[in-house]
């Protein structure tokens, strides 16, 4: 055929060239002959040949085109068979088209095979998931269906009304039973193995409980088809499968709360947990960041990092008990005070709205690298920091001493070298310091914090200072000064803004106040922190009191025990208001966990959250994107169409789904 349509270009080419070389011999004649008197006559008589010509032509090529295309297609179906229906059915498709009212009015015989008697009834009756394919909204092509053992891929030609079902059953079930089969690793570690020992003093017993809790974890492993094994004594790898590990995830990784149960104030477990990626090295990474966030944030819970998504955390209701183990803090201390020493500069940072517990850590941070001679300073912007700790700290010292302790955020790249450590105090997400782009910028970083980490946080540090038992950072730096092998003193000043931190934390050692805090606040006495002058820095003034009073009439209880309190949107609070709201609003009789809402910002909302130690806030305001402690918390928003009626939506809305998750069990306390 394509021949034949070559041979008609050329004729058309060689007939165009003869008829323009005829019209240019009459254009010549007429010409040299201008007293012929014929020529329109014979101008009119070649045209007519020329049309004739061209007409004859045309129907003999057309004549001879469709006998050879008919000829084409009369092989092409001898080749795959005249019914059509045949390569349907070879190729595992259905048609069906529906009319205005979305009743099917035809089927293919694939389909009428699969479905008896559907043909006059409702497609969305039949088959209510293939709705979505209607809607002008929805973005994609296609829509998976199971019906009848099968599966199928199902598409819908809109303008013609008729869906196509493709039969995608047998690729399911390979990509099922691949998704089953798929590697998940996982590492589980025994938190206080050491401190247990240690507390136990008996080595028999210590041993019989050793003994059973190994017990526990070998038949957790055979009951749920794991490998497992043991590479450490407080620490275990298992490999299984995703089908395995979604009867385990089912459970909750109840492990934990048995262990827990079966040793009260003793043995803890924590699970970090990776699948989703068929390179078993990576999975093993990613499993052992996972077991580090599970510890870092106090233990006693399972983290769960799927390969490229969050974090999913489960458990972790109770708060990390106090380290029994001086010999560790000791570590620590010498750890930390030989980091500083190899660096020859040090930038010490607090987080944004920096309190006193930020201010005072890190000016015990400043007090160790004076000692072991080091240059350091602290980070500081005047409108970054609470008006209390701005007040707090231009009164005691002064301006000379202020040049020499602080930098501003326009001076401090001119500290940020290779050879210099980022300090970052009361905190580890990078995403609330004081000068974010900080971290971006220091290669090394250390941290000293008792929040327990995120999704969000700090990756690869040199000093992992986080211990969530603790009350506040000013308690660990207190301790990081006075259990060093070295006496190193303490000037009465920084002693009290670490004795402010302490207080402001505790609220004056009524809450998440250990032995531990009172030991560190007894020392820092001893160093005479001046009490009276830390009543003064922490106390309220009159203007902050009245908005307190005025956002505490404003509040409802949603639930019983549960109290919600909200700032007008157009009024702007401090961060500390909603945090002193929120604690005031626990002194309620009958109240026993409080949030508080408020605009800090013209782009920014924060909800403060306090509970009695009966409701993990924690966990509430994670799924609100925040973090905290198991009683006290908070969420910052900082998209410009929020209001503070929006998020107290949002809130009411994790209430109404996660709140009984949060609440604690007895044994649990």
């Amino acid at each position: 055929m394509n021949r034949l349509l070559s041979r008609q270009r050329k004729w058309l080419v060689i007939t165009l060239l003869f008829e323009a070389l005829i019209i240019g011999v009459l254009a010549v004649l007429y010409f040299e002959f201008p007293e012929f008197n014929y020529y329109y006559l014979l101008l009119m008589a070649v045209s007519s040949f020329f049309i004739l010509f061209d007409f004859l032509v045309t129907m003999i090529f057309n004549f001879f085109y469709r006998e050879r295309k008919g000829k084409s297609e009369l092989k092409a179906a001898e080749i795959i068979g005249t019914d059509i229906s045949e390569a349907y059915n070879f190729g595992q498709i259905g048609l069906a088209v529906c009319d205005h009212d979305n009743n099917i009015v035809w089927i293919n015989e694939f389909l009428s095979r699969r479905f008896s008697n559907i043909v006059d009834k409702n497609m969305f009756d039949l088959f209510p998931g293939l709705f979505v394919l209607s809607d002008d909204n929805y973005n994609k092509e296609s829509v998976k269906l199971s019906a009848e053992s099968h599966v199928y891929q199902v598409e819908l030609l809109k303008e013609a009304r008729l869906y196509i079902f493709r039969d995608v059953t047998d690729f399911e079930n390979i990509y099922t039973d691949n998704l089953n089969q798929s590697p998940v690793i996982g590492y589980l570690s025994i938190d206080n193995y050491n401190d247990v020992q240690i507390y136990v003093g008996d080595e028999t017993k210590f041993a019989d409980m050793l003994s059973d809790l190994r017990k526990m974890i070998v038949d957790f492993g055979e009951s749920t088809n794991s490998m497992m094994r043991r590479i450490k004594d407080d620490r275990y790898l298992f490999i299984t499968t995703m089908q395995s590990y979604e009867k385990i995830l089912k459970d909750k990784f109840s492990i934990v709360d048995s262990v827990r149960n079966k040793f009260p104030s003793g043995f803890t477990l924590s699970i970090g947990v990776a699948y989703g990626f068929p390179d078993y090295a990576k999975l093993a990474e990613l499993a052992s960041n996972a077991l580090d966030v599970a510890l870092s944030r106090g233990g006693d819970q399972t983290v769960i990092q799927p390969f490229s998504q969050q974090m999913v955390y489960i458990g972790g209701k109770t708060e990390m008990l106090p380290s029994r183990n001086r010999v560790k803090i000791r570590t620590l201390s010498n750890s930390f005070l030989t980091i500083i020493s190899n660096y020859k500069n040090v930038i010490i940072m607090g987080h944004t709205n920096t309190d006193f517990d930020a201010i005072g850590s890190c000016l015990g941070v400043y007090l160790l690298c004076k000692y072991v001679g080091v240059p350091a300073k602290i980070c500081w912007e005047e409108q970054l920091i609470e008006d209390k700790v701005r007040m707090a700290v231009e009164g005691e010292f002064s301006k000379a001493e202020m040049e020499e302790i602080f930098v501003s955020m326009r001076n401090v790249d001119a500290l940020v070298r290779d050879d210099a450590l980022l300090v970052c105090c009361d905190h580890n997400n990078p995403q609330i310091s004081l000068f974010p782009d900080l971290i971006k910028k220091c290669h090394d970083i250390a941290i000293i914090d008792h929040h327990r980490p995120t999704s969000v946080y700090i990756e690869d540090p040199v000093f992992n200072g986080i211990d969530t038992s603790a009350s506040s950072a000013c308690e660990l730096v207190t301790f990081y000064i006075t259990y060093n092998q070295k006496e190193i003193p303490i000037d009465s000043r920084t002693a009290t803004f670490l004795l402010s931190g302490i207080c402001l934390d505790t609220k004056f050692f009524k809450e998440r106040a250990t032995n531990n805090t009172f030991e560190a606040s007894a020392q820092l006495k001893n160093f005479n922190a001046d009490g009276p002058k830390v009543t003064d820095f922490l106390k309220e003034e009159l203007e902050e009191y009245r908005q307190k009073i005025a956002i505490l009439n404003n509040s409802e209880t949603p639930y019983y025990g549960c109290i919600v309190s909200m700032s007008p949107d157009n009024d702007m609070v401090s961060s500390v208001t909603l945090s002193i709201v929120a604690n005031e609003a626990m002194s309620i009789r009958g109240i026993y966990v409080s949030f508080c809402i408020g605009r800090t910002g013209p782009h920014e909302i924060k909800v403060s959250a306090r509970s009695d130690g009966s409701i993990s806030v924690q966990l509430l305001m994670e799924k609100l994107g925040g973090g905290g402690h198991l009683a006290m918390a908070a969420a910052t928003f900082h998209d410009d169409g929020d209001t503070v009626d929006n998020v107290k939506e949002r809130l009411m809305s994790v209430l109404r789904d996660y709140l009984d998750d949060a609440k604690l069990d007895k044994s649990d306390n």
